[in-house]
């Protein structure tokens, strides 16, 4: 994992008790850490122009090849290396190390290509991912059949040149990185996009499951492709959805093979499939209001293929989606930090604490 590169790391490869030190010397006249609680969350670190990382958090330098994090998740950044900083001899080091890691992949991210938009494509054996994802390259790249499980490593599919550190950092091999048209640049819509067919969340072999979340932690936004059968699974919603709720801003969940279904069933079932994700607590993106999108194809059919082409084209042109991938990182990081720093319930003491103490 790549350390945090900037001035305050340089010389210890981290947020060291030399950093500790110099905030602490700094801010300790004035009456201890300074804007603890917006580094915590304490008027909601969720809230992106809820927290003030200070002058010196503003003025940390970034410099970055791919593109410079700008505004709030720049002070969120800045506030949360502090938070790490100043409790590396307070916290113990397991609670840390998410909110590290999101540190580590923010400087990583940051140093790479802005110009790319990295999608993975997720889902269930036999929910017809590699179909999608042919279908949306428009030319057969991942394997498709009635083998299980079908993919076995992650396969790129790059519509532009300059994607070639992200793919190395997603450590996809040459032999697996394609192009949708031969000698050309693919569609103009979607110029930038980086597509990723990853193997079976579900699959029986570890490997492939391991490699689904290495992959899932480090790209841009999430295809998840369910079936009229699957969609419902607990798995996919106990470990992958509901975990990453606040992360609806990125991410897509496809209804496929509505083919199989007769009449009005297609409907029916994507209403449940939106329940079920408002369970997850993922916010969903109707009525223009910001969140999940949620819609039904048939990648083999084609039947709605070619919405899904127009909206992740504009998608990846927004590009935006890294930036707003690392703020709901963010978020999570700090939630579960909360618990560290803020003492849940009523402040004082109850009746048997108060005998005690007397």
């Amino acid at each position: 994992m790549t350390a945090v590169t900037d001035e305050n790391s340089e010389q210890t490869g981290g947020w060291d008790d030399g950093f500790i030190a110099r905030r602490v010397g700094e801010k300790g006249a004035q009456g201890g850490v300074a804007g603890i609680d917006a580094l915590t969350g304490l008027d909601g670190l969720s809230g992106v122009e809820g927290l003030d990382g200070g002058q010196d958090g503003a003025t940390m330098p970034h410099t970055p090849i791919g593109g410079a994090y700008e505004g709030p998740l720049r002070v969120r950044l800045d506030a949360l290396g502090e938070l790490i900083g100043l409790s590396r001899t307070r916290v113990d080091g397991p609670t840390l190390a998410e909110a590290g890691r999101v540190l580590d992949e923010a400087s990583a991210r940051q140093r790479l290509s802005s110009r790319h938009t990295v999608v993975a494509i997720a889902g269930a054996t036999g929910s017809g991912k590699s179909t999608l994802f042919n279908a949306l390259a428009e030319v057969p790249i991942s394997e498709t059949g009635l083998r299980r499980p079908t993919t076995s490593a992650p396969i790129a599919c790059t519509w532009s040149d300059g994607a070639a550190g992200l793919l190395d950092r997603l450590a996809i091999p040459g032999r697996l990185r394609r192009r949708p048209l031969a000698g050309g640049d693919g569609d103009e819509e979607l110029h930038g996009l980086v597509l990723v067919d990853l193997p079976d969340h579900d699959s029986a072999v570890t490997r492939h499951r391991e490699q689904v979340d290495r992959v899932l932690a480090l790209v841009d936004a999430v295809i998840w492709v369910v079936d009229p059968e699957k969609y419902a699974d607990a798995a996919l919603h106990e470990r992958y959805l509901r975990p990453l709720a606040g992360h609806a801003e990125v991410t897509f969940v496809v209804l496929n093979q509505v083919d199989r279904l007769p009449g009005d069933a297609a409907d029916q079932v994507l209403d449940d499939l939106r329940r079920l994700l408002d369970e997850d607590g993922m916010a969903l993106g109707e009525h223009g209001e910001p969140g999940a999108t949620v819609l039904a194809v048939s990648a083999l059919g084609g039947q709605g293929v070619g919405e899904l082409r127009e909206l992740l084209g504009r998608f990846v042109q927004e590009r935006n989606a890294a930036a707003r991938r690392l703020s709901a990182d963010v978020t999570a990081a700090a939630g579960r930090l909360r618990s560290a720093y803020v003492a849940e319930g009523r402040a004082g003491l109850d009746e048997r604490c108060r005998d005690q103490f007397a």
